[in-house]
């Protein structure tokens, strides 16, 4: 991969289709291509610098929505909330799009559009920026610093997020399209974890500064026909007409991910700049009021940052208790038997990954975790190439 280039996988049956819209992005991104679902789906595993896949629907094998499917249900994070744009033609119906939308599918890209909105289209869902390092004047713009000169106010007049009694009449007006034909409604309740602590070292007002900043990322993040506000307390509450749960969750999981790899200071001290969200969503959730509707969201955001913070909840199930499954157990018992010869190390290696980082995180093993990712990845693939 080239040095400092993100990596974007293409599927596509076409050749010439892969390597047109490979030549749009190779400028700025690193391009992988598979010709078919299986493939790509394989090559999604075994590839953890892979940040977005671009798909057709019709793919030999496994066609596109499958392949989506497959994505969303994955107990791996950096594979479940991956932005999937969908390749289109532009002669696709309203209906059609919002199925695709219900299926997971992030946005779309258009066959025949050009450069520019492609790599606009792709970077509004890859980049988080959030600037790195707020000032006294960035987080309480009337405290000028002595002696230097007066920071521009980065929101350039040019966003208001919307006020809470704005935000009830957004639901509102989405409830009534809702029992007129739309049927979908989502609504993000997002927080900083760490928003007491910065209230109480910065004050309540730079508390609200920073999540008009997070508001502004959020913004350039979503579709036209979305609403986007900021409360008293610091959350960030997003109105989505017309996306499903599936599509709420996956778009929260990128946010919260995105922004926990952020290195963010304020006056050169760090800060722990993560973020929770909790959704609701129609028709899965019953109640019809905005009030109520908006609570339960902020209800769910305040058991996801008790819970640990930096996680999405969107229903009032209980997280069930961690367990090993059954699948797990006998894979397990064969890779334990005396001859393993037929067990993929390399695989069952990069499926052991995240486990095996969490138990180095909290036990302090210090172990290479990097250098054991990469070897499994290469014992993977040379397993698939034998």
């Amino acid at each position: 991969m080239e040095e400092g280039l993100r990596r974007v996988l293409i599927v596509d049956p076409s050749k010439v289709a892969r390597s047109a819209l490979a030549k749009h992005l190779r400028e700025s991104f690193d391009v992988r291509e598979e010709a078919d679902g299986e493939s790509a789906w394989q090559t999604l595993v075994l590839d953890s610098s892979i940040i977005a896949v671009i798909a057709s629907a019709s793919l030999p094998k496994l066609n596109g929505l499958d392949l989506l499917a497959r994505i969303r249900i994955s107990k791996l994070r950096r594979i479940c909330d991956i932005p999937f744009l969908l390749l289109v033609s532009g002669n696709e119906s309203e209906e059609e799009r919002l199925r695709a939308r219900e299926c997971g599918v992030t946005d779309f890209i258009n066959r025949s559009m050009a450069k520019e909105e492609i790599l606009e289209c792709i970077g509004r869902l890859v980049n988080w920026e959030f600037a790195t390092n707020l000032t006294d004047s960035h987080i309480m713009p009337t405290a000028v610093q002595f002696n230097q000169p007066t920071q521009r106010d980065d929101d350039g007049g040019h966003w208001t997020p919307l006020s809470t009694q704005e935000l009830h009449a957004r639901i509102d007006a989405a409830l009534v399209g809702i029992a007129m034909k739309e049927g979908m409604l989502g609504i993000i309740s997002f927080g900083l974890d760490d928003a007491g602590s910065l209230s109480g070292l910065y004050g309540q007002r730079a508390l609200l500064t920073i999540a008009k900043r997070l508001g502004k990322i959020l913004h350039a993040k979503i579709g036209g026909g979305d609403s986007i506000g900021c409360d008293e307390h610091g959350r960030c509450i997003i109105v989505t007409p017309g996306s499903s749960l599936a599509s709420c969750y996956a778009f929260a999981q990128r946010v919260c991910r995105g922004l926990a790899q952020s290195h963010v200071s304020i006056g050169g001290s760090p800060l722990n700049f993560k973020v929770s969200a909790g959704i609701v969503s129609m028709p899965d959730d019953a109640d019809t009021s905005a009030a109520g509707l908006l609570s339960l969201a902020n209800e769910r955001l305040r058991r996801a940052q008790e819970a640990g913070g930096n996680r999405v909840v969107a229903s009032d199930k209980a997280e069930p208790e961690f367990a090993f499954t059954p699948d797990y157990l006998f894979s397990l018992s064969k890779f334990c038997s005396p001859a393993p010869a037929s067990v993929p190390m390399g695989a069952l290696g990069l499926q052991l990954m995240p486990l095996i980082r969490a138990l180095d995180k909290a036990l302090a093993f210090g172990l290479p975790l990097d250098d054991m990712e990469q070897r499994f990845a290469q014992r993977a693939k040379d397993e698939q190439n034998h």
